[in-house]
């Protein structure tokens, strides 16, 4: 029942999405940084995605998370800036940033969360990883989440 409750919040009104999403985070339980962020990429996993919504590497233009969800347009990068907005919102003393990616191995470039510096949120959709190393991918982009909200 939870899970068919995430996949239809994001077909519902602009209104009901925030409200739904205010309910998720504030019913998190904050106890391990790794059960938030397992809860946490099961929600977002299904957010329909569209090509691009977002630059990533240019926090001055990303939209606050009330706008992104109000807009209902989500892209590989904005998802994982969805994450991190989430947990801090959540709870604010969770180490959380925000990293782009350039992993060759894969042929990607991707922005993903890093939550209490070992959780990589959104290298692979749908899963937790662990930072690779600097031979198999590297970091041009780097930021606390808390610099970058508005």
């Amino acid at each position: 029942m939870e899970q068919q409750l995430n996949n239809q919040a994001w077909y519902e009104s602009p209104s009901k999405r925030l409200s739904m999403w205010r309910d998720f985070r504030n019913g998190l339980d904050q106890t391990n940084t790794l059960d938030v962020s397992k809860t946490v990429v099961q929600w977002w996993q299904s957010a329909p995605l569209v090509n691009i919504s977002i630059d990533p590497v240019n926090p001055e233009q990303w939209p606050t998370p009330w706008e992104m969800l109000h807009q209902g347009n989500f892209c590989q990068n904005s998802v994982a800036l969805g994450m991190a907005y989430t947990i801090y919102y959540a709870n604010p003393n969770i180490q959380n940033e925000l990293l782009y990616v350039t992993c060759i191995g894969k042929s990607f470039q991707r922005l993903c969360a890093l939550i209490d510096n070992k959780h990589l949120l959104n290298f692979d959709h749908g899963s937790i990883s662990t930072l690779p190393t600097e031979d198999i991918c590297s970091v041009s982009y780097r930021t606390k989440i808390k610099n970058i909200i508005k």
